[in-house]
């Protein structure tokens, strides 16, 4: 499976939509069911990880869940932990822009690098900016968080990290963030890169979606969303505004 070619012959037509299952947010049949139903509603694929609590079991125990029921990509977004799965069908291969700790820069990117060339694993090389609120991923990636309004700062973080390769440029305000990314900071943004752009955290109805598709967002993750027992309705309106 080539994600990458997928993702971008997708956003070639329309904007991608991504589900982001958290493993240690529920059970594997918890997450076989919330696969099932994305799938069903038109997700385009899946992100499988999160900041902390990612452990072998629940990893392995989730994507091989999801795997069941979609044949959608299934992708690795990273946190702490340094557990995996042969499974994934590709790795967010992420550098923190704005962190102050070097190991979230590019040291753990070094110690895990050979063993994923080695693997054969499809990298997406992928420029992660932390905005605030930030919520936990922000303090445990020790972020120098970009301030809502500042597009100036914003748009020269991304700007240097498409100068250094990045395929992607990821925006994020973190999972369960009362706000989103601003429209103008993702708009901003998108005037000055050429790169698709990312954008997650805070994601929870089809008139945010929509104002950050409008913006120009290519890719729109939601998470919190199906953590909810109640989710279906609320991640169809949402998968509707971004794929249709």
């Amino acid at each position: 499976m080539h994600v990458r070619r997928i993702l971008e012959e997708t956003i070639t037509r329309r904007p991608v939509h991504l589900t982001l299952i958290d493993p240690p947010k529920q059970t594997a049949k918890r997450a076989e069911e919330i696969a099932a139903a994305a799938d069903g509603l038109g997700t385009d694929g899946f992100l499988v990880g999160g900041s902390t609590g990612v452990e072998q079991a629940n990893l392995t125990e989730t994507v091989s869940a999801i795997k069941e029921v979609s044949n959608k990509p299934v992708i690795f977004f990273p946190g702490q932990s340094k557990v995996f799965s042969m499974s994934f069908d590709a790795v967010l291969f992420l550098t923190l822009l704005n962190s102050r700790n070097v190991d979230f820069l590019i040291r753990t990117q070094a110690q895990s690098a050979l063993i994923l060339k080695k693997l054969d694993v499809e990298i997406l090389p992928t420029g992660y900016l932390v905005i605030e609120p930030g919520m936990s991923v922000g303090e445990m990636g020790e972020s120098d968080l970009i301030e809502r309004d500042n597009f100036w700062t914003a748009s020269g973080y991304a700007v240097a990290a498409e100068m250094l390769g990045v395929k992607y440029i990821y925006l994020e305000c973190g999972s369960g963030s009362p706000v989103t990314v601003p429209p103008d900071m993702v708009r901003a943004i998108k005037k000055v890169v050429d790169v698709p752009v990312i954008v997650g955290g805070g994601i929870r109805t089809a008139a945010v979606a929509r104002q950050l598709i409008l913006a120009g967002a290519d890719i729109i993750i939601t998470g919190t969303v199906v953590e909810r027992h109640e989710y279906k309705q609320r991640l169809s309106e949402i998968i509707k505004a971004v794929t249709e």
